[in-house]
C-alpha cells in the first residue's frame, strides 16, 4: 500500500511541476504579447525581487539553512553565474515578443548542444563519437525546425539562441565556480545569493532600454497590466522553484528531464491548438529528430552516472544524492549538467538544477 502511495505522490509532483512550468511560460507570453507588457527585463527584475524577498523570509523563519559566504566568493563565484542567469532570462523573455511558444520550445531543444560545446571549451567534458552524434542529431533537428518556420523572425531567433548560449555558460560556471569548489546549497539558499545579483546585473540594461518607457505616465504600463497580475506571475515563478526542489528531492534529476520533454511537447500542442501557432510538417520532423538526440543524450549521461556510482560503491564512498544540496536550473529542453528552467522555462539539467523565471 505504501508503494502505491509513493507512486501516487511522485505522479502528483510530476504533474505539479509540469503544470507550474508550463504556466509560467504561457503566463509570461500572455503578459509580454497579449497584454502588451513589452518589458521583458522589467518582468525578470520583478521576479528576482519577489524571489529575493521570499528567500529572505524563508531564511528568517529558519526554513532554509543559508551558510555564511565571504564577500569575495560572492563576487568571484556567484556574480558570474548571476550575470549569465540574468541574461538568459532577459533574452529568453524578449524572444516571446517575436516568436511563438511552440517555436521557442523547438529552439530550446538546442540547449544540450550549447552546454556540450561550452563543456568541451572549459574541459568539463571529453569529446567522443557518442556526444558528437547527439550534437549532430539535435543541431540537425533544430536547424530543420527553423528552416520549416513559415515566417522566420530573425530577431526572435537570435534572442532565443543568445539565451541558450547564456544558459549553457551559466551551467558551466556553476560547475566550475561552485560545485567543483564544494559550494553545495539548497535551491532556496542558491536563489538567496543569486537573485539579488541578477537584479544588479540587469539594472544597467533596464535603465537604458526600459526605465523611461515603463515609468511613463506614473508607471502607466504597470497600472494597465495590474500590480496584482504581476505579483501573481512572480508567485508562480517562485512556486515553480519549490516544485522543482520537491520533484528532485523525491525522485531524481532524470525524472525532471523526462518531465521536461513531456512539458515541451504539451506546450507545442497547446500553442498550435489553443493559441493558433502555425507549425509545419517539416518543423514536426525537425523537432522529432532533436528530441531523439535529447533523449539519447539524457540516457547516455544517466548510464555514465550509474557507472561512476558502481565504481565507488564497493569502496563504501558512494552515498545517495542529497537533493536539498543541489542548486535548481532554467529552462525546458532537458539536458545534462544544469536550469533554469525560468525561472520561466529553460532547460533542466541534472548536475545543477535551477529553475528560472
Amino acid at each position: 500500500m505504501s508503494d502505491v502511495r509513493d507512486i501516487g505522490f511522485r505522479a502528483y509532483l510530476i504533474c505539479q511541476w509540469v503544470f507550474l512550468s508550463s504556466t509560467i511560460i504561457l503566463f509570461n507570453k500572455y503578459l509580454l504579447s497579449t497584454v502588451h507588457f513589452h518589458f521583458p527585463l522589467s518582468l525578470v527584475i520583478l521576479h528576482m525581487v519577489f524571489i529575493s524577498a521570499c528567500a529572505f523570509i524563508w531564511k528568517q523563519l529558519g526554513w532554509v539553512d543559508v551558510p555564511q559566504v565571504a564577500p569575495v566568493d560572492i563576487l568571484t563565484r556567484f556574480a558570474p553565474v548571476a550575470v549569465c542567469f540574468a541574461l538568459s532570462l532577459g533574452l529568453g523573455n524578449a524572444a516571446y515578443l517575436y516568436i511563438s511558444v511552440a517555436f521557442v520550445q523547438m529552439l530550446k531543444a538546442s540547449t544540450p548542444v550549447a552546454v556540450l560545446l561550452a563543456s568541451f571549451a572549459f574541459d568539463l567534458e571529453k569529446p567522443n563519437m557518442s556526444l558528437f552524434t547527439f550534437i549532430l542529431l539535435i543541431a540537425t533537428g533544430v536547424a530543420t525546425s527553423a528552416y520549416g518556420q513559415l515566417q522566420l523572425d530573425v530577431i526572435g531567433v537570435v534572442l532565443q539562441m543568445a539565451a541558450v548560449v547564456c544558459e549553457a555558460m551559466r551551467l558551466c560556471l556553476v560547475n566550475i565556480a561552485l560545485t567543483s569548489k564544494g559550494f553545495k546549497l539548497s535551491p532556496i539558499a542558491f536563489l538567496y545569493f543569486v537573485a539579488p545579483l541578477c537584479v544588479v546585473a540587469l539594472l544597467p540594461a533596464w535603465l537604458w532600454f526600459e526605465a523611461t518607457a515603463i515609468s511613463h505616465n506614473h508607471f502607466g504600463p504597470v497600472r494597465r497590466t495590474g500590480v496584482g497580475m504581476l505579483l501573481l506571475n512572480s508567485s508562480v515563478a517562485f512556486f515553480l522553484n519549490l516544485a522543482t526542489m520537491a520533484l528532485i528531492k523525491n525522485t531524481s534529476a532524470l525524472t525532471l528531464n523526462v518531465a521536461g520533454v513531456f512539458k515541451d511537447v504539451l506546450l507545442i500542442i497547446w500553442s498550435v491548438l489553443i493559441s493558433g501557432a502555425v507549425v509545419t510538417h517539416l518543423q514536426y520532423v525537425g523537432y522529432g529528430i532533436a528530441l531523439v538526440g535529447v533523449c539519447g543524450y539524457s540516457s547516455y549521461k544517466r548510464a555514465q552516472q550509474q557507472q561512476q556510482q558502481q565504481q565507488v560503491a564497493p569502496e563504501g564512498q558512494f552515498s545517495p544524492k542529497e537533493p536539498e544540496a543541489q542548486p535548481l536550473a532554467h529552462p525546458s529542453a532537458p539536458s545534462e549538467t544544469d536550469e533554469p528552467e525560468p525561472l520561466g522555462g529553460i532547460a533542466s539539467l541534472p548536475h545543477t538544477q535551477l529553475r528560472g523565471v
